[in-house]
């Protein structure tokens, strides 16, 4: 049972057909594209920087924290390639 004061009171359980997860919005199809561009991180990257880079929107960092499944994006590893999805995709399929 979650709290009232728990910060996922305002979660959804939602299921995907394999699973079931508390979130606040359903996932995003993650699934390799052709057009996915590929960024080495190096020191002082940050996720909502790479967002406004590529994406055109610093918003978006969620977007390439679930392409790459980070769950600390605070916590970039310098040299680690991120696969960031391409802005048309972002905006005619995942932001539809």
């Amino acid at each position: 049972m979650i709290g009232r004061s728990s910060r996922y009171a305002a979660c959804i359980l939602y299921t995907d057909g394999r699973e079931e997860f508390l979130g606040t919005r359903p996932p995003i199809d993650t699934a390799p594209r052709p057009d996915d561009r590929f960024h080495t991180v190096v020191e002082g990257d940050r996720v909502d920087l790479l967002a406004h880079r590529y994406l055109g929107r610093a918003d978006l960092w969620w977007v390439i924290c679930d392409y790459n499944d980070i769950f600390f994006p605070l916590e970039l590893e310098p040299g680690t390639v991120l696969r960031i999805p391409s802005t048309d995709h972002v905006y005619m399929r995942l932001l539809a």
